[in-house]
């Protein structure tokens, strides 16, 4: 059986799964997030690498019987443990996603991705995601603690050449700061301006989780009213809008805006068939993570969840004990979907936009949690 249609028998797997409300799934995890590795060169201020987390590193010859038991059916790969991918033995990623078919969905703060180091990667980047929050160097260095602003913007601009010469999509992720929220609308103007309209990119902004001490005096909601906030995000969209960039506000209401003037780039391979499938989730199956739906995070501890979040609560196993096809479908990940098709959410999921900010998701779905054994 070829690749693409083990790939497309799995999403159609998923749904079947998702529609019979299944506990054990036929279907396997087709979005992987693992590095072998923790390690950053950066100190970003918003992330918990800024508090001085642990080295973690999987021995290579157990990465490499990982991945070859869990590859064969995976479309996307996005290697990062809160690290920097080019440090997590890139080369040994880079091999197995050629060997295996997958594409990867990758992020990196580009002080070590150079355009050289991208031009031999193109051929499995489904998507590169540049973490770049404003255009003027003290804020930038601020918040991404040990980076160059001048050495990022030169790997920027040199990338961005090779991805639109040969077709592969690449886009900005901001983390919105109480420092750079009053200049989102000059980081439109100066992605713009290094290549970002001619290589079809998009700019995201996401809001700031509370991961790190070292980013607690940077809320924006504290600093700003929601006047302020939605004023910045407005002059942000009406500079989008003349400068032909797609420009997005990843938050709930008030605050999300979407400006879409033209189409994305798109290389017209399986992630894109799994992204319809997403959609398909959302729109059908409202009350189900899109994300559990497919995903599977993979610590270099060999901790197992099921999205990017990780948080301890939703711990479904671990590799170096069970292999990952009965961690799939043990009694832990069982019961998760069980609550899930219940609607019982665990209180990171009902907090989570992944889930609720889902237009179809009904918010009266979250139960409120009431206290155990409390005495007066």
């Amino acid at each position: 059986m070829s690749k693409i249609v083990r790939e497309i028998r799995n999403y159609y797997s998923v749904i079947a799964d998702l529609a019979t409300e299944a506990e054990e799934w036929t279907s396997k995890p087709a979005w992987l997030e693992f590095a072998p590795n923790n390690v950053c060169n950066l100190r970003c201020i918003m992330c918990q690498q800024a508090d001085g987390l642990p080295v973690e590193v999987m021995k290579t010859d157990d990465a490499v019987k990982l991945l070859d038991e869990i590859l064969p059916d995976m479309t996307l790969w996005t290697p990062s443990a809160l690290s920097e991918p080019m440090l997590a033995n890139f080369p040994m990623v880079l091999k197995k996603c050629r060997e295996h078919e997958v594409y990867l969905n990758m992020y990196s703060n580009c002080t070590l991705l150079t355009g050289a180091k991208f031009a031999d990667m193109a051929d499995r980047v489904h998507k590169l995601w540049i973490s770049f929050d404003s255009p003027r160097k003290e804020v930038f260095e601020m918040l991404r603690d040990r980076a160059n602003f001048e050495t990022v913007v030169t790997n920027v601009r040199d990338i961005l050449k090779i991805a639109t010469e040969r077709g592969v999509p690449v886009g900005f992720v901001a983390v919105l700061v109480k420092d750079n929220l009053e200049h989102i609308d000059e980081l439109v103007d100066f992605v713009a301006d290094l290549g970002a309209v001619e290589a079809g990119c998009d700019l995201r902004i996401q809001p700031m989780l509370d991961n790190a001490v070292r980013c607690r005096d940077q809320n924006v909601f504290a600093a700003y009213t929601e006047e302020q906030i939605c004023a910045s995000f407005d002059k942000a969209c009406k500079r989008a809008e003349e400068r032909d960039l797609i420009f997005h506000v990843d938050m709930d209401d008030p605050y999300r805006r979407s400006v879409v003037p033209r189409a994305p780039m798109a290389r017209q391979i399986t992630p894109e068939v799994l992204s319809v499938m997403l959609d398909e989730v959302r729109d059908r199956f409202p009350h189900f993570c899109s994300m559990a739906s497919n995903y599977t995070k993979i610590e270099p501890n060999g901790e197992v969840y099921p999205c990017c979040r990780g948080p301890r609560e939703l711990l479904m196993g671990n590799v170096n004990d069970n292999s990952m096809t009965e961690i799939w479908n043990g009694e832990k990940y069982r019961e998760f979907r069980r609550n899930m098709n219940n609607k019982d959410y665990a209180d990171v999921c009902s907090t989570c936009d992944v889930l609720t900010a889902n237009p179809k998701f009904d918010k009266s779905w979250i139960k409120k949690k009431q206290p155990s054994d409390s005495k007066e």
